[in-house]
């Protein structure tokens, strides 16, 4: 008997991050809150990086979100956050992480965020990609 394995695509749809990236903008725009997007990257045919995605992922709120670029790279989203407090979020997760997944070496995962601040307008995945993944240039 051949039993089949269910899943999860390793990479999200490219209108997905489209479609976040557009929200982003609205919410600051409608709400006048700030948010985070962060940029997750791990070395390449790192291991563990699909289960600390997996493991981030359930650990977010309803309104947070998170799309898989490639198997070692995601752009995370929190919600209503500044990126002070969104920087205390990511160490408590990734100290669970490592507290559930114990290895002989920490994990080594590269993460950068950008800070969108009401009034920035209309943002494009280009630009988010470029702050959160190229150049260190944050956009106000």
């Amino acid at each position: 008997m051949v039993q089949a394995q269910m899943t999860r695509e390793m990479n999200d749809d490219p209108r997905k991050l489209t479609q976040m990236i557009a929200r982003i903008s609205e919410l600051a725009e409608a709400h006048s809150v700030s948010s985070v997007v962060v940029g997750i990257a791990a070395q390449e045919g790192d291991l563990l990086f699909p289960d600390y995605l997996a493991y981030l992922e359930s650990a977010l709120r309803v309104e947070d979100q998170i799309f898989r670029m490639t198997r070692e790279r995601a752009v995370l989203y929190l919600s209503d956050v500044d990126a002070t407090r969104a920087a205390e979020v990511l160490v408590r997760i990734f100290g669970a992480f490592c507290d559930e997944f114990p290895t002989t070496d920490a994990p080594e995962f590269e993460q950068r965020m950008l800070e969108i601040k009401p009034g920035v307008g209309a943002l494009s995945v280009k630009e988010v990609l470029t702050a959160v993944f190229g150049n260190r240039e944050a956009l106000h």
